[in-house]
């Protein structure tokens, strides 16, 4: 009996880690470079590792965040200068703005396929992804 007080291990010995340092920087880099979910990480990665491991390695990594894809380009300098260009061009038009039918094409709902709210890992050591980039 008082052996086994003695000889006891600590209270609290925790499990070791399922993955080494290299493995989490395969992880990082598999979800920085590539559009994969944490799901298909955890199938890629040949290892006997849960999904809720490679989602905690994700989110260990500073340097990457769990972002929203944005829904459009954003400006040039060009394409900003020739807007306000039109804009100048356009603001005597006085009465004619009369005759001009503005129309809002936006959908209300979206039946068939993605609504565009679409989450990636970000890496913010580089510029962010939209729907348009590759």
């Amino acid at each position: 009996m008082i052996y086994r007080v003695l000889t006891r291990k600590t209270p609290y010995e925790p499990k070791p880690w399922a993955t080494d340092i290299r493995t989490d920087r395969r992880i990082q880099r598999m979800a920085s470079s590539q559009k994969m979910s944490v799901h298909e990480i955890t199938r890629t990665s040949r290892l006997q590792i849960s999904k809720n491991t490679v989602h905690r390695r994700i989110i260990e990594s500073v340097h990457m965040i769990h972002a929203k894809m944005a829904r459009r380009l954003s400006l040039s300098n060009l394409h900003i200068s020739k807007r306000l260009q039109w804009a100048r061009n356009h603001m005597s038009y006085g009465d004619k703005w009369m005759a001009v039918l503005f129309c809002d094409e936006k959908k209300k709902w979206n039946l068939d396929g993605p609504d565009g709210n679409i989450k990636y890992w970000h890496d913010l050591r580089k510029e962010p992804r939209s729907f348009f980039t590759p």
